[in-house]
C-alpha cells in the first residue's frame, strides 16, 4: 500500500512538472526605432543578439500581419528597421505581425506615399507641431518628455524595459489626452488609444493560439506599458511572463 501511495505521489509530481514546463513563456521588449542608431548602449545588434539568446519559438513584430510577407522595399517604406529586418533575420522562426495602423487601411496594402500625402493622423500631427497656441499648452509635458528621451538615448535593453520608461510614458499619455480633449486634436489621442487596444488584442490572440510556446514581442517603447498590463491581467499566472525587475528602480512602494 505504501509502495502504491509513493508511486501515485511520484506520478502526480511528474505530471505537475510537465504542466509547469508546458506554460507559455512570454517576453515583451521595447525597441526605440531609429534611436537604435544613436544609442551606444542599445544598438540594433544588441537587440538582435538578445533575441537570439532568448531563442524564442515565435517572434511578434510591429508590422501588420497582412503585410508580414510583403517585399522588403514595401516593408522598408512603412515600418521601422528592427521590425522588417527581424522577418528575414529570424526566418527559421515563426514571425507574426500584430500592428494596426487605422481602420481605413485594415485589410488593404498601404498606398505609396501614404504617410506623406494621405494619412489623416500624420497631417494632424504635422498641424499640431506648428500650432503655437497648442504648443504653449503642451509645454508642461516637456519635463516628462525629456525624461523619456534621456532613457531612449542612453538606456541599455534591460534599463529601457525595467519599468521606469513605462511609468513615465503612462503619465505622459494620460496628461496628453487631457490637454488634447475638446480640441481639434483629440482625434490623435483617440487613435493612440485605439491602436494600443488593437495591438494588445492581437498579441493576446497570438499568445492564446500558441500555448506552451516561447514568445518574444518587439514593439515601440511607447506601447509596452499598456500591452504588458493587458497581458498580465489576461493571463495572470497561467503563463510565464518574463520581465526585468521594476520595483528596485522605483523609489516608492507601489500600492495595489
Amino acid at each position: 500500500m505504501k509502495t502504491l501511495f509513493a508511486l501515485s505521489f511520484l506520478i502526480c509530481q511528474f505530471l505537475s512538472g510537465i504542466a509547469q514546463t508546458s506554460k507559455s513563456e512570454v517576453l515583451i521588449i521595447s525597441t526605440i526605432h531609429g534611436a537604435h542608431k544613436i544609442n551606444p548602449n542599445y544598438s540594433y545588434d544588441s537587440l538582435f543578439t538578445f533575441v537570439e539568446k532568448f531563442n524564442p519559438d515565435i517572434i511578434g513584430v510591429e508590422i501588420r500581419n497582412e503585410d508580414i510577407d510583403s517585399s522588403v522595399s514595401y516593408l522598408k517604406d512603412n515600418y521601422p528597421f528592427e521590425m522588417y529586418t527581424s522577418v528575414s533575420k529570424f526566418s527559421t522562426k515563426k514571425v507574426i505581425g500584430f500592428d494596426w495602423l487605422g481602420a481605413e487601411l485594415a485589410g488593404h496594402a498601404i498606398p505609396q506615399n501614404y504617410w506623406k500625402e494621405k494619412s489623416t493622423i500624420k497631417k494632424l500631427q504635422q498641424k499640431l507641431s506648428t500650432d503655437s497656441t497648442m504648443l504653449k499648452s503642451l509645454s508642461v509635458l516637456d519635463i516628462i518628455n525629456d525624461e523619456k528621451n534621456k532613457l531612449v538615448l542612453s538606456a541599455t535593453i534591460q534599463e529601457l524595459n525595467d519599468g521606469r520608461y513605462d511609468l513615465i510614458n503612462r503619465i505622459y499619455y494620460e496628461q496628453l489626452e487631457l490637454l488634447l480633449k475638446d480640441t481639434q486634436y483629440n482625434l490623435l489621442s483617440d487613435f493612440y488609444k485605439e491602436r494600443d487596444e488593437i495591438i494588445a488584442r492581437n498579441i493576446l490572440e497570438i499568445i492564446k493560439n500558441n500555448d506552451g510556446k516561447k514568445m518574444i514581442f518587439l514593439l515601440g517603447a511607447d506601447h509596452r506599458d499598456f500591452i504588458l498590463r493587458n497581458v498580465s491581467e489576461e493571463f495572470k499566472d497561467t503563463i510565464i511572463l518574463n520581465d526585468f525587475a521594476i520595483r528596485k528602480h522605483i523609489p516608492f512602494e507601489l500600492k495595489e
